[in-house]
Formats: structure tokens, C-alpha cells, sequence
């Protein structure tokens, strides 16, 4: 029972039923299941003492968290951090809920129906749409039109609420992709094959749709990791082949192509960004005031973090970042031949979050929901090899977090003075 109310709370996260039935929003329907699971959710937890084995990873999200609902306390508005509780509380809670009871590969199974269940629904509304926007030049709830009809690029597909931009979308269909290939099967293609092809090439085609540049670049990114993964070297090479080829063919069937130029109006709210961190490094300008201070957001979840929280809270979330992915590449190590199924999820859940964490370097997506469904499914992972104690993500990690929070910040800065070069 715990598990089908979790599945229908993140399904409608995902749909946005407030969107779809506009006259159900008054009623918060989302509040009133989110109320609902939390019974299902504690009894699960009590059940489950080995959960608490979960502790750099949990600990790492939670002060995020309280970091992030504390925001607006140095600059004085209160009302902002009840504000943020309530929009980011949501995404908290799903990834609490994935730790606790999303802990079996039968499980991250079943959530991995669900949101290619969500993906598929989106994508044939969109299609279904796509003539009359194509047509009209005027958009959709599923399709983003420009007016320029003569555009390839004039109609874009995208879903409603958190996935109501193309690019959103486009990230949400990539994160899918790797979860496609896990099975019970340890060599050989199973049955699932039939049904994984297929679906892969639907979603493809979405990402296509999509027009997203990020969402683009992300999927040579997933051919890449899978090449080197299993070809180590040789694969290196192809994926270095196959991504130039990529680009090319973006570049060619694409007005709106992948380089520099086309990315100098993004550059332009870099620079503000990083007014902004430089004007309060330590606690950040507030949770949600990047838009306050310039109409558009950051297009940089990196630097948006880091202008808002502040060095302190663009930490704490590379860490959680960071230690989910070095536990997530040591589950193989430690499970792969008591539970290979395990192994699987731990690996494709690994490529998810990379690609999820690229593309996020072209896109504001620093709070929302699929980062925290995929920390919570990851979580999930570690907690069922054993925890910390099994998996434990070393000692260097908040070194290496600082280490990697410097080097983007300095590699954006680079790119500032290589435009102004």
C-alpha cells in the first residue's frame, strides 16, 4: 500500500494535476496524498531500523535543506523561508520517501514504469498537439510555439508543472534512459529488451522534440559513459567520434546550434551571477532572488546555487552530489555477485545522476524534484548494500566537494573573460 501512494504522489508531482484539472488546485491534491503517505512512510521507517545506516548522504540532504529554508534570514524577510519550506519540502519528502521504501530492485522497478508511464503520456499530448501549434504559431499546454513558422526549431514539446519547459523535459527523458537497460538477467537480453528498444527510441525522439541543446549534448554524454564503461579505452576513443558526429549533425539540422555564439546571451546572466555571489559569498543572496535581481534565472544550476546559498550552501549540495556518486560506484564492488540486480540499478542510477548533474550545467534545475527522486533512489541503493558501513564514501570527499565547487566557479569565470577576450 506504501508503495503504490508513493508511486501516485511522484506520478503526480511529475503531471501536475493543479495544470491538467485547474478547478482541483484549490484543493492542494498533491497536500492532501503527501498527507496521506506520511503514515504508510513512518510505519515503513520503523519496520526498517538498517535505514539509519544511511548517514553521510541523509545528514548531507537535510542540512541542505535547512540551509536552503534559512536563506532569507540574514536579509531580514522571514516570510521567504516558510515560502521555500513549502516549495522545497515536496521534493524532500520524495527523496525521503525513496530511501524508505523504494530499497529492492522489484521496487525501482515498479518506479521506473511510472515514470516511463509519465514520459509517454506527455510525449503523445505533445505529439497530439504539434499540427495546430506547427500551424498557428501559437503554444499549447504540451508545445512551445515560436512564431517564426519557418523555424525547424518553432514548436518544442514539454510536460506541465515542474516539466513545463522543453529543456526541463528533455533532462527528465535522459534521466530514464540508463534505468531502461536494468534487468534480473546477468548476460544476455531478456524479454524486457523488447519493450526497452522501443521505448528508448520513443524517448529519443522526444529529446529531439524538445529542441534542448543541454538535453542534446546530454545524451552523447550517456553513449560516452556507456562506451568507456565497457570498452574502457577503445570506447573512449568511439564516444570521442560518435559526440563530434553529434554535434555536427546538431549543428547542422539545428538553427539553434551548439557553440559559443549561441550561448553569449547565457553567458550575459553568468556574469550577473557572479555579481551576486561575489556580493554576499558566504550566505547568498536568498533562495529564489536570482530572478528577483535579473527576470531571468541563472541557465547555470552551479552558479545559481552558488549565488543564493552562498559558498555554504553550494557545498553542501555538490556534497550530496558527490558522496551519492562515489557510494553509488562502489555498490558493484560490494554486491555484484550476492545481488547483481543491485549492482545494475547502482550503476545505471550512477549514469542518471552524471547526466542529470551535466545537463544541469546548461539549465536551472539546482531544487527540483528529479534531483531528489534520484538521491533518494540512489540512497535506496546504498542503504540496501549496507549503508555507510558497507559503502562508505571515504574521508576525502568534502575536500574533493571543495575542490570541484572552486573549479566550476573558475571555469565560468573563464568563459566570462573569454567572451570579453
Amino acid at each position: 500500500m506504501g508503495l503504490v501512494l508513493v508511486l501516485t504522489y511522484i506520478a503526480l508531482n511529475l503531471l501536475s494535476p493543479g495544470d491538467m484539472f485547474p478547478a482541483l488546485a484549490p484543493f492542494k491534491p498533491l497536500l492532501i496524498l503527501a498527507i496521506f503517505c506520511l503514515p504508510a512512510l513512518l510505519f515503513a521507517r520503523l519496520q526498517s531500523p538498517e535505514i539509519g545506516k544511511l548517514r553521510t548522504q541523509f545528514i548531507l540532504v537535510m542540512l541542505f535543506f535547512g540551509w536552503t529554508c534559512c536563506s532569507w534570514i540574514p536579509h531580514g524577510w522571514f516570510g521567504g523561508n516558510l515560502t521555500t519550506i513549502l516549495e522545497l519540502g515536496p521534493n524532500v519528502m520524495v527523496y525521503i520517501m525513496g530511501v524508505v521504501l523504494l530499497r529492492s530492485p522489484f521496487k525501482l522497478g515498479a518506479l521506473r514504469i511510472v515514470l516511463v508511464l509519465v514520459a509517454v503520456y506527455v510525449i503523445a499530448n505533445a505529439f497530439g498537439q504539434v499540427p495546430y501549434a506547427r500551424a498557428s504559431g501559437v503554444s499549447t499546454p504540451y508545445v512551445l510555439a515560436s512564431h517564426e513558422l519557418f523555424d525547424r526549431d518553432a514548436v518544442r514539446i514539454q510536460g506541465l508543472g515542474m516539466l513545463h519547459d522543453p529543456n526541463n523535459f528533455g533532462q527528465f527523458l535522459l534521466l530514464i534512459l540508463p534505468m531502461l537497460y536494468v534487468s534480473r538477467r546477468e548476460t544476455g537480453l531478456g524479454i524486457g529488451y523488447l519493450l526497452a528498444i522501443p521505448v528508448t527510441v520513443l524517448l529519443v525522439v522526444g529529446v529531439y522534440f524538445t529542441g534542448s541543446r543541454g538535453a542534446e549534448v546530454g545524451a552523447a554524454l550517456l553513449i560516452a559513459q556507456y562506451l568507456i564503461w565497457r570498452f574502457k579505452t577503445v570506447g573512449a576513443v568511439f564516444s570521442a567520434v560518435v559526440g563530434s558526429a553529434l554535434f555536427a549533425a546538431i549543428n547542422t539540422f539545428r538553427t539553434r546550434t551548439i557553440s559559443m555564439a549561441g550561448g553569449m546571451d547565457r553567458l550575459a546572466i553568468w556574469s550577473d551571477g557572479m555579481q551576486f555571489f561575489k556580493s554576499s559569498p558566504v550566505w547568498g543572496i536568498g533562495i529564489r532572488g536570482y530572478m528577483d535581481r535579473d527576470v531571468m534565472t541563472a541557465h547555470n544550476s552551479y552558479l545559481l546555487c552558488a549565488a543564493e546559498l552562498g559558498i555554504v550552501g553550494y557545498f553542501l549540495w555538490m556534497s550530496m552530489v558527490l558522496v551519492t556518486l562515489i557510494q553509488l560506484n562502489r555498490v558493484p564492488k560490494i554486491v555484484g555477485e550476492s545481488n547483481p540486480a543491485l549492482a545494475r540499478w547502482a550503476l545505471a542510477l550512477n549514469f542518471s545522476l552524471s547526466g542529470y548533474m551535466f545537463t544541469s550545467f546548461f539549465l536551472s534545475r539546482t531544487y527540483d524534484l528529479p534531483l531528489f527522486l534520484l538521491l533518494g533512489m540512489s540512497g535506496a541503493v546504498i542503504t540496501e548494500a549496507g549503508g555507510d558501513e558497507a559503502v562508505p564514501p571515504g574521508r576525502g570527499w568534502p575536500l574533493w566537494s571543495f575542490g570541484i565547487c572552486v573549479a566550476i566557479l573558475a571555469l565560468i569565470y573563464a568563459l566570462l573573460r573569454l567572451r570579453v577576450v
